[in-house]
């Protein structure tokens, strides 16, 4: 009777496994995307883009890279700051200043970003959409090779999770996680899976392996330069190789503050259109960064 015990609670256990690790990976990417990032964030950023080779084993550009540089502001909205919008406008090259994009995420389940993009020269402002509802974006952000996806709000209910393993990564102790679009998700995503390497202690992901909708290798994305900003942790630099076009993009915060007061009326369709009324505003809150 005893034997019996001892193998029943063993099946029991290897069953429930795969259900404890799910239910565990799940807990881990909540406490990750509900970790602390401030109310509102200021910051001048570099883009730089590049088509790449590999010179004695390191990725080096193999042409001149496009550099652009933008002014960031974002702003937690909503009566528990549960919705964010973004603006982003840049600075240069000069032929490409004034040209703006603004997004608003939303917190409720199933609710996609919302996403804008102002083409200066033309003066219109162009909503970005999939070529249907059941169609995932596409499209670039200023060229780069962050897709309109990778910026868009993630919603928890959106996938499955799976917890792989620990591990140590760049000194740090992490968790690696594997996200699966759900079934109702998978037709908006560019994406049929992602790993990602999550920091234990500051809940932030510090590698991310983006798969297609072949399940091939597409992306990898790392942060680097983690850093407290006003007590938060802040990944300053974003690498982001796209394996399969063998380009790369990096995004650099050159300066950024948090938590600083910023009228909501910034954060609309006006800021793209009106350049009087979006510079007097951005160049007030530029002016306070460090």
């Amino acid at each position: 009777m005893i034997h019996f015990l001892k193998g029943a609670l063993l099946l029991l256990g290897v069953l429930l496994a795969p259900l404890l690790h799910a239910e565990d990976a799940r807990s881990i990417m909540k406490q990750t995307l509900d970790r602390e990032t401030g109310a509102s964030e200021v910051s001048r950023v570099t883009l730089t883009t590049c088509r790449t080779v590999k010179r004695a084993g390191k990725l080096a550009c193999a042409e001149t890279p496009r550099i652009k540089r933008f002014d960031s502001v974002r702003l937690d909205v909503g009566p528990a700051g549960e919705d964010s919008r973004s603006l982003m406008v840049i600075r240069e090259p000069a032929d490409e200043r004034g040209i703006g994009f603004l997004q608003y995420d939303y917190d409720a389940a199933g609710k996609d970003s919302d996403q804008w993009m102002y083409l200066a020269a033309l003066g219109k402002v162009k909503r970005i959409v999939a070529g249907d509802e059941d169609e995932p974006k596409t499209g670039s952000f200023f060229g780069s090779e962050i897709g309109y996806e990778d910026l868009s709000a993630l919603h928890l209910e959106d996938f499955t999770y799976r917890l792989l393993k620990e591990a140590t990564y760049r000194g740090r102790p992490c968790w690696i996680v594997e996200s699966r679009p759900t079934d109702a998700y998978a037709p908006r995503s560019n994406y049929s899976r992602s790993i990602q390497w999550i920091d234990q202690e500051r809940n932030l992901t510090l590698k991310l392996l983006l798969y297609d909708r072949q399940d091939q290798p597409v992306k990898q994305i790392l942060m680097t330069e983690v850093e407290p900003v006003e007590g938060i942790w802040v990944a300053r630099k974003m690498l982001v190789f796209n394996v399969q076009t063998r380009r790369q993009t990096t995004m650099a915060l050159e300066a950024v503050r948090l938590n600083l007061d910023i009228p909501e009326a910034l954060l609309t369709q006006r800021a793209l259109t009106d350049a009087a009324f979006r510079e007097g505003h951005l160049n007030a809150l530029m002016q306070r960064l460090p």
